[in-house]
């Protein structure tokens, strides 16, 4: 056997598909690898051209040999660029069933002894395994990156979780001191308004007695008593002193009652049983909120009000309610670089009740509308926020079934709207919409 024929033997047997092309792509050897699984025998094709057999590959094939016979150097092609070149069957080796075969594929310049392109040796060979591998790969590595996310997604949720928990125990320990403290001002301003009003009956009748008395030395015949009297009258400015006496007394009792006022609002807003569900009214709650933070205010805005007369209650924890006022309230305010205004509304629309709060400030820019309920998330410099106000706010309105929005027009200021079901909220299930995306945000 020549040499020859023994290579040609070879290449009939090797186990990848193996073509020998004329530089005009007419096929000259058709290996029984090729011949055996694409049903294609070599005694049928010999002479013919290789574009002809494929014409759905034809573009490719042609552009890959045409590269060959012009640089005069081996091409590649891997079954990540192109998998299925030929329509090769192959079992798979992770799950047994047939299908179609992944390929690389090799083009080879054969030279003449002058140095041209005489053949071209075309080489298919079955990456199925390697492609399975590596696809199986590829899929756990994707499964694994998801489900890192997920791990992360739950870590931030759990996280935010946590932070929220801080945030609610260390408003129940500030609303049991508050609750603390008012109790023990009750008691001293209780007794001491009950004296002062007490005072002011004895004043009373102490002005009319000295003023019953100055008319009988006006009557008497003595002058000598009289001008003792008007001498001591104008020595101690009494009568200066018993038109003032009765207003020092009322201005105490007023200063008392609002005492006794922000007192109770304090009892009120700082309520132990926080946890209660009850009917509520949200003109009462935004009072004593507005009252607790009355100092925070005064000097940055003039707070305009709109209530609805009617306005329904609304079952609710009324203590959390009310510290959505106030960490609404207190973000305005800190949002006017000057003193401004403040517009609050509550009223009714269709089958929930809104508290819409506006302010005259800078607004919030474009870019933070959507991050703005995020936890951690503060425009506020270091050290002035935790970021955890609105996202605390936002949970807690969740947790009442209603929605919290935002919109802020350029050079407008900002207004939050918060919208709550007017119809009871069953207690078991009000931890339902905590996972629900803030899809809320105009």
């Amino acid at each position: 056997m020549s040499d020859e024929q023994l290579a040609l033997r070879l290449i009939q047997q090797l186990p990848v598909g193996a073509c020998l092309l004329t530089p005009d792509y007419n096929i000259v050897i058709w290996n029984d690898f090729f011949a055996d699984r694409l049903k294609m025998p070599a005694a049928e094709l010999v002479g013919k051209n290789l574009l002809d057999l494929f014409p759905l590959k034809a573009k490719f094939l042609k552009r890959k040999l045409d590269s060959v016979l012009l640089l005069k150097n081996i091409s590649f092609t891997y079954w990540e660029q192109h998998p299925h070149i030929f329509q090769l069957k192959s079992s798979r080796p992770v799950t047994g069933d047939e299908g179609l075969m992944y390929q690389n594929m090799q083009i080879v310049p054969i030279f003449s002894d002058d140095g041209e392109v005489q053949h071209i040796f075309l080489a298919v060979t079955d990456a199925t395994a390697a492609a399975s591998y590596s696809m199986a790969l590829k899929t756990a590595l994707q499964q694994l990156e998801l489900e890192h996310a997920a791990q992360a997604k739950l870590i931030d949720r759990l996280e935010e979780a946590h932070n929220q928990l801080l945030q609610a125990e260390k408003m129940a320990a500030i609303g049991q001191l508050a609750a603390g403290v008012a109790h023990e001002i009750n008691n001293p301003i209780g007794f001491i308004s009950s004296n002062l009003e007490t005072l002011q009956h004895y004043s009373q009748t102490l002005v009319a007695a000295l003023d019953f008395a100055g008319k009988l030395l006006q009557q008497s015949a003595s002058a000598e008593l009289k001008t003792s009297y008007q001498n001591y009258q104008t020595q101690h400015n009494l009568n200066f002193l018993l038109q003032d006496m009765p207003d020092l007394i009322a201005e105490s009792l007023e200063g008392s009652a609002r005492v006794m006022s922000i007192v109770k609002s304090l009892r009120e807003f700082s309520h132990v049983d926080s946890s209660e569900w009850k009917e509520t009214s949200l003109i009462d709650g935004m009072e004593s909120t507005l009252r607790i933070i009355n100092n925070e205010l005064k000097y940055k805005a003039t707070v305009h009000k709109d209530y609805q007369p009617d306005m329904p209650l609304v079952y609710c924890q009324s203590m959390q309610i009310n510290q959505v006022f106030m960490n609404l309230l207190l973000n305005a305010a800190q949002a006017m670089a000057q003193p401004g205004d403040i517009y609050i509304r509550i009223f009714t629309e269709n089958d929930a009740a809104k508290v819409s709060i506006r302010d005259s400030g800078t607004g919030i820019a474009p870019q933070h509308l959507k991050k703005i309920f995020e936890p951690f998330f503060t425009t506020k410099a270091v050290g002035t926020g935790t970021g955890l106000g609105l996202s605390l706010s936002y949970s807690i309105i969740q947790k009442h079934k209603g929605n919290i929005s935002v919109s802020s027009p350029p050079g407008q200021g900002a207004e939050f709207v918060i919208t709550l079901p007017l119809h009871k909220i069953p207690e078991f299930n009000t931890d339902d919409q905590q996972d629900q995306p803030m899809e809320n945000i105009k």
